[in-house]
């Protein structure tokens, strides 16, 4: 593609937008499960930096809760992963059937939580001090963030009245489900131990505040202690960590020559611009972590079907992103917004797409490019297998022009601009709009070429190589977002293309390169 920003976009975002399968290094495979929306897969060394071009291919970044920054080899390797060793972290994604329990559950929360209300006004102006005495402020409406009254004398009939109030919420709070956010640090490690002795030196990386437990440390009568305490009683567990004021915890875990780091996060809805966000709600997720312990432990357990990677992340900086299990992540934002007392209305919101052509699209830059080759392969669906075949069995500048929808542009209106909006992974972002929806858009990206400079496609549709010029980019076409570092990047330099149809025609595979 050439230095035009706009139609290099289109081309990158072609590259970016079709490939699919493959394996990992000891330890991993274990570890990512077949559910997972993101792997990120790079290495641990302490002379090493991740390559540009790895990240001019948008894709979401760790939490900063893991501790790993980017994931840069000096981060893993100052978190004790072994060196010049994969480290792969995941972002799971929730079950369809629970996020339909959540659903449900979440409005039966507010509903029971709403009746409770109703009735322990009847109590009277003691209301609070009664709740005192049960330690259950933060859980009865209307008293999280009032002062205690020095005046009012417990009476037994009445705190007695409020504690068969609360037991209702108390049985729904072990059963409301809010979507967390879980994400998977999994890598080998030398050096065991180490995060507990050097766990200091880490924190400043995570702005959010971070209180690290141990299985020594003495635990505070609040809520969220009692998860806290049974995470530390799971065999391998070596530290817990709280973060963000409760909303997060982090749980360390040395199994053997393995460290494991799950992060658990529910959606930081004030920083999204949340409006109407009820921090009353946000209160509760201290009770509802204690009241589903038998929840964090099964997220802890490996998975069942293990995930058959379309790169090797011993060979190369690699990225798969899976878009079914996005899509589910950003239910789940939805929920959870749903959860916090905010209404998104899905019904109001504007998603035009081209035909679904890949469901996975994954990128590399293999180790021994010196950070100039990238790799991409993406899994096409029965709609992208019948879209390639049918071309036909002929030359690829001839089949080309038949497969592209130049004039399409995907589009993306929230139902409001704050909140779960401001949260989603897929929903409107350039991973959506520039890989999964660029397939389409690339064709007439290589006829442009073509055109300009005949004979710069050569080979047959399903095995085909470009001499991508620099300089602009011949054509009109517009680019998409999240690729300017890429379009840049071919703008200065010639590359070749290589785009082949590989594992019998369900993934695409692409391979840029810098041209001789």
């Amino acid at each position: 593609m050439a230095q035009n920003p706009r139609a290099h976009s289109l081309a990158i975002l072609g590259v970016a937008a079709l490939l699919a399968s493959c394996g990992v290094r000891k330890g991993a495979p274990d570890w990512i499960g077949a559910d997972a929306a993101i792997v990120r897969c790079t290495v641990a060394g302490p002379n090493l930096s991740l390559p540009r071009l790895f990240d001019e291919v948008p894709s979401p970044a760790v939490p900063t809760g893991l501790y790993a920054r980017t994931m840069d080899p000096i981060a893993l390797d100052q978190l004790g992963y072994e060196r010049d060793r994969a480290v792969c972290a995941t972002l799971q994604a929730p079950d369809t059937a629970e996020l339909d329990a959540a659903a449900e559950a979440i409005d039966e929360l507010h509903t029971t939580r709403s009746e409770l209300s109703r009735q322990a006004r009847k109590l009277g102006r003691c209301l609070c001090s009664y709740a005192d005495a049960l330690d259950s402020r933060t859980i009865v409406p209307g008293c999280a963030d009032q002062p205690t009254r020095l005046d009012c004398e417990l009476e037994s009939d009445q705190v007695a009245a409020l504690s068969t109030l609360l037991a209702p919420l108390r049985a729904q709070l072990e059963t409301t489900q809010v979507p967390r956010v879980h994400w998977r640090l999994s890598g080998r490690t030398d050096r065991i131990g180490r995060f507990v002795a050097r766990y200091e030196d880490l924190l400043g990386r995570h702005p959010g505040g971070s209180e690290v437990y141990l299985r020594k440390t003495p635990l505070p009568p609040h809520a969220g202690m009692k998860l806290v305490s049974a995470l530390l009683a799971i065999d391998h567990v070596v530290a817990v960590v709280r973060q963000d004021g409760g909303r997060a915890v982090l749980v360390v875990r040395e199994i053997d020559d393995e460290l494991i780091l799950d992060h658990f996060a529910y959606p930081d809805w004030l920083s999204a611009g949340a409006r109407g966000f009820d921090l009353e709600l946000s209160a509760l997720l201290p009770h509802l972590d204690d009241a589903q312990i038998s929840r964090y432990r099964a997220a802890l357990e490996p998975p069942t079907e293990s995930r058959e990677l379309m790169f090797e992340p011993r060979k190369g900086y690699m990225v798969e992103l899976d878009r079914a299990g996005l899509e589910r992540v950003d239910r789940g934002m939805v929920l959870a917004a749903r959860f916090a007392g905010q209404h998104y209305d899905e019904t109001k919101e504007v998603r035009v797409l081209p035909p679904l052509l890949i469901d996975r699209f994954a990128h590399q830059v293999p180790y021994g490019t010196e950070g100039t080759v990238l790799r991409v392969r993406t899994r096409l669906t029965d709609e992208g297998r019948e879209w390639i075949a049918g071309a036909g069995d002929v030359a690829a500048f001839e089949a080309l022009p038949g497969l592209g929808q130049a004039d399409f542009t995907p589009q993306f209106t929230p139902a409001s601009q704050a909140g779960a909006a401001q949260l989603f992974m897929l929903r409107g972002r350039p991973i959506e709009q520039s890989l999964f929806a660029g397939a389409t858009g690339l064709p007439q990206v290589l006829m442009a070429i073509e055109l300009a400079a005949p004979g710069s496609v050569e080979g047959e549709i399903d095995d085909f190589e470009v001499a991508v010029p620099s300089g602009p980019l011949p054509g009109e076409l517009l680019s998409r977002p999240g690729l300017a570092l890429l379009r840049e990047r071919l703008s200065i330099t010639p590359h070749e293309l290589g785009v082949e149809l590989v594992s019998g025609g369900r993934v695409l595979e692409l391979e840029l390169a810098p041209g001789e």
